[in-house]
């Protein structure tokens, strides 16, 4: 049986209220009697209401958990001849809004890529020396390794964002 059959629609310590749903109709009077069977008094409180198709259950001790009496009321459910219903197959309609360069345009920003790819390449290679004068700078005294590694970082981030326009347009 599945789940699908029983829904927590609102919760607080000790009461939970389910929604119940069917493909067939719900043979109330029989759910009653299985919950009656599976759901013992003195432990559980109950109550059904057929207009709203939901379950209420409260729990009189603080040692009853939610999922005991969710799978109660799933069997019960199920024992009561209550089937899944189908699947809701919820349409979404996509739309792809990307304005594709025309020839013209790939020809002008060719140099610019160009030259944005030359720049970034040349700022992450003195990022990497950088970057490895700042280790050494962190292991030698009286070096400049931290200052070194932030100049690092500012230029690999400034080589990202030179970058960024013309490697989104490919994605």
């Amino acid at each position: 049986m599945s789940s699908s059959c029983a829904e927590l629609v609102h919760a607080v310590p000790g009461r939970w209220r389910y929604r119940l749903r069917s493909a067939t109709p719900i043979q109330w009077a029989r759910l009653e009697q299985e919950l009656q069977r599976s759901l013992p008094a003195d432990l559980w409180r109950w109550r059904v209401n057929r207009q709203c198709s939901s379950v209420l259950l409260e729990a009189k001790g603080s040692t009853q958990q939610q999922q005991q009496g969710w799978q109660a009321v799933v069997a019960a459910m199920e024992r009561s001849g209550a089937t899944p219903p189908e699947p809701e197959v919820v349409q979404v309609r996509v739309q792809v809004m990307r304005d594709q360069p025309s020839r013209l345009q790939r020809w002008l920003q060719l140099p610019a890529n160009l030259l944005s790819f030359l720049v970034a390449s040349g700022l992450l290679g003195l990022a990497a020396l950088f970057t490895l004068g700042g280790i050494l700078g962190l292991i030698l005294p009286l070096a400049p390794g931290v200052p070194l590694l932030l100049l690092a970082f500012v230029l690999v981030e400034t080589a990202f964002r030179l970058r960024r326009p013309f490697t989104a347009a490919a994605a």
